[in-house]
């Protein structure tokens, strides 16, 4: 694990099960899911991409592509493994790509790697050519949701709007602080002023943006709580469907480490989310 999410995990003390489910997942494979490792979707050494599906896929699958978060600066796929098996045994197919980082790498190379690997993946993994979710983590769930949101990127991506089952936002930052009050982390991504504005993912908003199911842990001091809430606000403004899920007692990490959790609420508000398609 990087020191970023050392220092989250001391601070934040997730609990007995979420760490159970997501050590167990992330340590030990499962004989149910089938799992391809280091497709390159382009030729950077950061331009690759993992898949964890089911072994006996159902006509129930979905295709899922999960945005690793990181604050822009770290993380992987690798430290994301127990996404992919946990979510396999959930019964779907899921694609998790790195993407390069800043600050050796400014928006917009993020997004132009996020939507290089969906493309590559809907031209050469069949089970990805067709209705996909978006969904990721934090820095991860910025860059899904911008994907998602923007019909320039979605264009980039070779999706259009109906092609994209749902969002599925975990933490994520969707609205910036002005560029003079704004985190340093941010700053280093963007690089500058002179996109601050394009890569706000609310200013991508319209009446046809893809619903969006939104997750946030009200104990998150990493990206406050407000960040889902004032999108769930917006979206639900403009007659977009959206579900707002608020965990209580629950932080920017531990978040993530639930979902590994099968019989975590989450599911069941998600199973019930999707169903509605």
């Amino acid at each position: 694990m990087s020191f970023p999410i050392l220092n989250m995990f001391f601070s934040e003390r997730p609990s007995s099960s979420a760490l159970l489910s997501s050590g167990r997942h992330f340590f030990f494979s499962s004989s149910d899911v089938s799992e391809t490792r280091d497709l390159s979707y382009g030729t950077h050494e950061r331009q690759k991409l993992d898949i964890y599906e089911p072994r006996e896929p159902t006509g129930a699958t979905r295709n899922v592509i999960f945005i690793h978060g990181g604050g822009w600066e770290t993380g992987s796929k690798e430290l994301h493994r127990f996404i992919g098996r946990s979510w396999a045994e959930r019964n779907f197919a899921v694609a998790i790509p790195n993407y390069r980082l800043a600050p050796d790498f400014n928006y917009p190379d993020q997004m132009e790697d996020v939507s290089k690997s969906i493309f590559w993946l809907r031209n050469n993994r069949e089970e990805f050519d067709g209705e996909i979710f978006l969904a990721g983590h934090s820095a991860g769930a910025h860059l899904a949701s911008l994907l998602g949101f923007s019909r320039e990127w979605r264009r980039e991506a070779g999706l259009r709007c109906d092609e994209i089952k749902a969002l599925v936002l975990l933490a994520g930052v969707y609205q910036f602080y002005p560029y003079s009050r704004a985190d340093q982390r941010v700053k280093r991504f963007i690089g500058g002023e002179r996109l601050w504005e394009e890569a706000q993912p609310v200013n991508h908003l319209d009446d046809d943006s893809p619903s969006a199911f939104l997750v946030h842990g009200e104990r998150d001091d990493e990206v406050l709580p407000e960040q889902s809430v004032q999108l769930s606000k917006k979206l639900s403004g403009l007659g977009v469907k959206n579900e707002l899920v608020l965990e209580e007692h629950v932080g920017h990490l531990e978040l993530l480490l639930k979902t590994a959790n099968e019989s975590e609420e989450f599911w069941t508000r998600l199973k019930d989310f999707i169903e509605t398609y």
